[in-house]
């Protein structure tokens, strides 16, 4: 799999929530990488901490959740450091997410349609706003860089660029209810013409449209009347090329500033050994100011470093704050203990089970603020002296901000929602979507529910579904037709999925990628061949076990033990008290990840060179058996009948 083909990396992510009775790790310090157009399965029980990944993710955490480290980068943004601002443009949009049970997903009172094209409405609402807003930032920039710089630009011509822009955006909205109408037409003079091959329903329907829509509708005209010649197109092009090059020069400036006071805080107030940081309160506010204060007017998109500098600061300075808090709470514990003359004890279980798994220290949060600072000014510099062609530049502005002016004109007609819907409807798979469009939740089974719920997932066409266990709620033979229709809008729409759940036997079918995870850690990960040909953790060799088959005879094997408290994960491997091939060295420390092969990691003590050796128990090893038989087989079939 090549490096490019990544669409989202997870890195070192550790999540606890706060509890009354302490602190609850949930992740402790999980990394994977989903890649594009294909699927990520992860695996494992209840509490393992695959939900809480995948809400963490999405960005929708409960509000006691404490992420202690770690990135989630999607398009080259830490989704952990935006603003909500920020996430609001990508959640449902870009990332989307199917729930555990279609019913409670769905309102028990309003009717799917309205459930269907509501996202419909709201992704269009979103859009034209952000396009108004882009369009105003732009106007302002215009106006602004005119004053300072004494220039002018012909405001005559920027009001015809905006009218054909405009007038552009409103034949769109006409064709496209042109194009919903005529297929209407069509649709309901077929039913009027044979009403006994359709319920009186649509038959009643059908013919009230027609009343209304007596002749044929006729297409708009495509030609906007007040369009610019190519001659206009260029002089505004050069105009807007002068002002580029002013805005870029006040940008590079705004930027060198910017990367001073940086530069002096890395010198100044993280000085190696300081554990005054009071300082650093005072200038941490100015410092996020100048970085909001870079803005280059003429940007068709928001510098990802710059523009989450502010949010990442203040995470990490609070880091800083939670050590230094840390820090000062253990010294004082010391010091209570020697100044009467004892020995400073282990903490209490009470005490570990308020603090996190791993505290950070002062020395590893100045370290990261370092990082941070370090990677601005380095990033600053390279932007400064990037080559800057205005000219090239002047015409792709010219683009983007037609086409900001363009959607912030486009409405979404209520018919455009509605064929929207039902053309997702016919996707997913429910039969008569006409007539399904307005009926409740109710009146639907189970599958057809979770196909609701699917089908509101991809109105917005995400690039990433998230599966939190789709087919829980459903009997065996439904969840066939779910994973079977999961995996066919991932070929046709091109999706990167990743799919939550806790039973191997779902995934074997569909995952492309599967990570194990037990006890907030991915104990296992690697394709879905070796996984299920040549598993390395004893607890994926307890999930195989306990999984059954049509060829399995052997009575299926029950997991031993609970999963552990994450108040106080064990010491070690978290799955040792639960493992009968478990090491003395289990008990004592915590295996890495040691790689099988370039795509098959685990992490067991098992996988030492003078570990002894242990093979997996007999209902394992016979089903890799019969599954290498049945493949060969194919294989060969296969070879004769070519």
């Amino acid at each position: 799999m090549a490096e490019q083909s990544k669409i989202l990396e997870v890195k070192d992510l550790r999540i606890s929530f706060k509890v009354d009775s302490g602190t609850v790790k949930a992740v402790r310090g999980i990394s994977f990488d989903l890649y594009r157009g294909r699927t990520l399965c992860i695996v494992g029980e209840s509490g393992s901490g695959k939900s809480v990944t995948s809400r963490a993710i999405l960005g929708i955490l409960a509000k006691n959740a404490i992420v202690e480290s770690g990135e989630i980068v999607y398009d080259g943004k830490d989704l952990l450091a935006i603003n909500e601002d920020h996430f609001h443009k990508i959640r449902g949009s870009k990332i989307s997410m199917i729930f555990q049970d279609p019913l409670s997903a769905l309102n028990p009172i309003m009717r799917v349609g309205k459930q269907l094209t509501e996202p419909i409405f709201l992704k269009s609402k979103a859009t034209r706003r952000e396009a108004r807003h882009n369009v105003a930032s732009i106007n302002f920039a215009i106006s602004s860089t005119c004053k300072k710089h004494n220039l002018t630009i012909s405001k005559a011509a920027l009001e015809k660029f905006r009218q054909e822009q405009v007038e552009l955006a409103q034949f769109s909205m006409a064709h496209e209810t042109f194009e919903h109408d005529l297929k209407a037409f069509e649709r309901y003079s077929d039913v009027v013409a044979n009403p006994a091959a359709h319920p009186a329903k649509t038959v009643n329907k059908a013919k009230a449209f027609l009343a209304s829509h007596r002749t044929k509708p006729v297409e708009p005209e495509r030609v906007p009347t007040k369009a610019m010649s190519k001659e206009e197109k260029d002089a505004l092009v050069g105009e807007f090329k002068t002002l580029i090059e002013a805005s870029k020069k006040d940008y590079d400036e705004s930027l060198a500033k910017l990367m001073e006071s940086a530069k002096a805080v890395l010198a100044n107030d993280l000085a190696e050994g300081e554990n005054d940081f009071s300082k650093l309160d005072h200038d941490i506010p100015s410092l996020a100011a100048e970085a909001n204060n870079c803005k280059f007017g003429f940007r068709d998109d928001e510098d990802d470093i710059i523009g989450v500098f502010a949010t990442s600061l203040k995470k990490y300075r609070k880091s800083l704050k939670t050590a230094i808090k840390n820090a000062g709470k253990m010294a004082k514990r010391e010091a209570k203990f020697k100044s009467k003359g004892l020995e400073v004890p282990p903490l209490t279980l009470k005490e570990r089970a308020r603090l996190p798994e791993k505290p950070l220290s002062i020395d590893e949060a100045l370290e990261r603020l370092r990082e941070l600072f370090n990677h601005l000014i380095h990033h600053i510099q390279k932007v400064i002296d990037a080559p800057f062609d205005s000219a090239s530049y002047a015409n792709s502005f010219c683009e983007y901000f037609g086409k900001q002016i363009f959607t912030a004109a486009r409405k979404v007609s209520q018919e455009e929602a509605k064929e929207q819907a039902l053309e997702i409807m016919r996707q997913v798979g429910i039969p008569q979507p006409e007539i399904r469009f307005r009926q409740y939740p109710f009146e639907f089974s189970g599958g057809m529910r979770q196909r609701i719920v699917i089908a509101i997932a991809l109105s917005s066409r995400p690039e990433i579904l998230i599966c939190d266990e789709p087919t829980t709620a459903l009997d065996v033979t439904i969840q066939a037709q779910i994973l079977e229709l999961i995996n066919r809008l991932k070929d046709e729409l091109n999706l990167s999925i990743i799919f939550i759940t806790h039973d191997l036997g779902v995934v074997a079918n569909m995952a492309d990628d599967i990570a194990v995870m037990y006890a907030g850690k991915i104990v296992e990960y690697g394709t879905v061949d070796d996984i299920f040909y040549d598993p390395r953790h004893p607890y994926t060799w307890a999930l195989l076990s306990s999984m059954p088959d049509l060829d399995t005879k052997q009575k299926l094997d029950a997991i031993p033990g609970t999963p552990p408290n994450m108040l106080l994960p064990p010491k070690g491997d978290a799955f040792a008290a639960r493992n009968k091939y478990a090491l003395a060295l289990d008990f004592e420390e915590e295996p890495p990840l040691f790689e099988v092969s370039p795509t098959h990691s685990a992490a067991t003590w098992l996988l030492l060179e003078d570990a002894p050796k242990a093979v997996p128990p007999a209902i394992v090893t016979a089903r890799i058996e019969r599954a290498m038989a049945k493949r060969k087989k194919k294989t060969e079939e296969k070879k004769e009948a070519e």
